[in-house]
């Protein structure tokens, strides 16, 4: 399994940006569990 942080990002800072996770989502053969950072997170 591969855990990995996310932004979520939507709308045009994601066209612009891309989304790694997004990407490791859609091509990794094994589960991807997405766990979404606050802006409060250090």
């Amino acid at each position: 399994m591969i855990v990995m942080g996310t932004h979520g990002r939507t709308g045009i800072g994601q066209w612009f940006l891309g989304s790694v996770t997004e990407n490791v989502v859609r091509e990794a053969d094994i589960p991807v569990f997405c766990v979404p950072v606050s802006a409060d997170s250090p």
